[in-house]
């Protein structure tokens, strides 16, 4: 987009706000998952996501109609955790005083607080449950684009056209890597969970969470059409091959189904186990559908159980051509070994060619190199931590330690701990662990709750945190914009006093 292109669309855009920030706001809401697409002039050499732009001008535009006195709701009053999340910010503002590459790691800060000010434009609108069932539609309206234009790509791939994708055989749909998408959609599913567990607590009409069903269907309609959308945001989420996100997926179904068996109750006589052996039946059977949908329809070229299993084995199984009919060992460090036995690691797409051309095709395990990456990156993350453990070495400095990926990408600390703990310090980590373990217990306090809204409230709020905790432990999600929008609606609802 050229510069004058930009600010003319801009300006458009803010009258448009300046009319209906309301609607901005949804349209915000909308655009969090366009996380590959770039609006700023090239020339300008920074990265702005729609949802970025669209935010900041609903932002001025609040604040020229407070100041005009047009504004017709009160902006929200700061609280405590909002001060967190301020500290959580400005410390990496201070950490990059201190930084090898000050330009690069103020830079980084002035981008999260970027993020921040999307944080503030969030809990304006977001302050009730009541506000969550209003603004759902918007999210899962897009999420049904994203999820289908992911399985798209990789319908490309297979068929040998550009897929659009980061990593070749790997959907990243609107994200810029796989492991990003693996993310959304593992809140998406703790979504899709919520609004099954809504269902079920409630006789009232589906529409009122913002999903369009008419009023005569009934249960069973609502949570055909709830699993129904899961099996094709499963079968996405198989094709990202993104083992964290498999993972916090794992683990939010585990506290869907605690929710269902329990209803977070202590009390044995109100534990429902048909309840749990149905909604455990049909979560088999999703995943079982979605297994079979990418198999059926061939979506993905990489052996997903070997993918699996290599992340407790640490062993993954390769398929290599040989010259000659030779004897290979069971397991092998390295590709680099295969030499020896006039051997190379070949893709499962040309197996049948080299076999046309005379070759020997064998399977060998070999160790994970991811596990082996992996494991030097939190070693060398440690050891920076270490020798600066109060102020960090500021965003983006890790990378000039750890290198970068096979794409020119700067790595970075692969846990969201370490890279708040590298990025801001000291400082920054205890606001960062304040705000997350506040989340974690006001959200069990509301679920042992006996009145309806404090339970919803609660699984909500739970299944959204473990969502996105599970897959950072293995990832460094901090410039998600699905993050800050969980914040800042969360923090509030969290807060909320009935």
């Amino acid at each position: 987009m050229r510069f004058g292109d930009f600010v003319f669309f801009s300006s458009i855009y803010l009258i448009f706000a300046l009319y209906r920030p309301g609607w901005s706001f949804l349209l915000f809401i909308g655009t969090i998952a366009l996380e590959n697409i770039n609006l700023a002039p090239e020339n300008l050499g920074i990265f702005v996501r729609p949802y970025q732009l669209i935010g900041a001008l609903t932002v001025v535009s609040l604040l020229l109609r407070y100041f005009a006195k047009r504004l017709n709701f009160e902006l929200v009053k700061s609280k405590w955790y909002d001060y967190a999340v301020g500290i959580f910010i400005f410390s990496g503002f201070l950490s990059s005083i201190f930084a090898q590459s000050k330009g690069l790691a103020f830079k980084q800060s002035a981008i999260l607080l970027t993020f921040g000010i999307l944080y503030w434009l969030v809990r304006n609108y977001m302050q009730t449950f009541e506000d969550v069932k209003k603004v759902a539609p918007f999210f899962l309206s897009s999420s049904v684009i994203v999820v289908f234009y992911g399985i798209f790509q990789n319908i490309r791939f297979i068929k040998g056209l550009n897929p659009f994708e980061t990593m070749p055989g790997r959907a990243n749909g609107t994200f810029t890597e796989a492991d990003w998408l693996g993310i959304y959609l593992v809140v998406l599913i703790s979504v899709i969970y919520l609004i099954i567990y809504y269902i079920k607590q409630s006789e009232k009409s589906l529409g009122e969470f913002g999903i369009p069903v008419s009023s005569t269907s009934g249960q069973n309609s609502k949570l055909f059409l709830s699993y129904l959308f899961l099996i094709f945001v499963f079968a996405l989420l198989i094709i990202t091959v993104s083992r964290s996100a498999w993972l916090g997926a794992g683990f939010i179904t585990l506290v869907f189904l605690k929710a269902i068996f329990t209803n977070f109750s202590f009390k044995f006589r109100d534990w429902q186990g048909k309840e749990l052996i149905k909604h455990l039946s049909y979560v088999i059977v999703t995943i079982l559908l979605s297994i079979g949908f990418v198999h059926v329809f061939h979506l993905t070229n990489f052996q997903l159980f070997n993918r699996a299993q290599s992340a407790s084995s640490g062993l993954q199984k390769i398929t290599v051509a040989c010259n000659e009919d030779v004897q290979l060992p069971e397991k092998i460090g390295g590709v680099s070994e295969l030499e020896q036995y006039n051997c190379r690691h070949i893709k499962l797409e040309d197996i049948e060619k080299e076999k046309s051309e005379g070759n020997f095709v064998k399977e060998v395990y070999r160790t994970d190199p991811n596990v082996n990456i992996r494991s030097t990156i939190y070693q060398k993350s440690w050891e920076e931590i270490k020798k600066h453990p109060v102020f960090g070495i500021g965003w983006g400095n890790i990378s000039n330690v750890l290198g970068k990926d096979e794409r020119g990408a700067g790595l970075n600390s692969s846990n969201i701990f370490l890279e708040v703990w590298l990025g801001s310090g000291i400082i920054g980590l205890l606001a960062f662990l304040i705000i997350g373990v506040y989340i974690f217990v006001k959200s069990v306090v509301y679920c042992v709750k006996d009145d309806f809204e404090s339970k919803i409230t609660g699984t909500f709020i739970i299944l959204g945190l473990f969502a996105l905790l599970i897959p950072n432990l293995f990832n460094a999600g901090v410039y998600l914009g699905i993050l800050w929008i969980w914040m800042g609606v969360v923090l509030p609802l969290s807060y909320y006093k009935k």
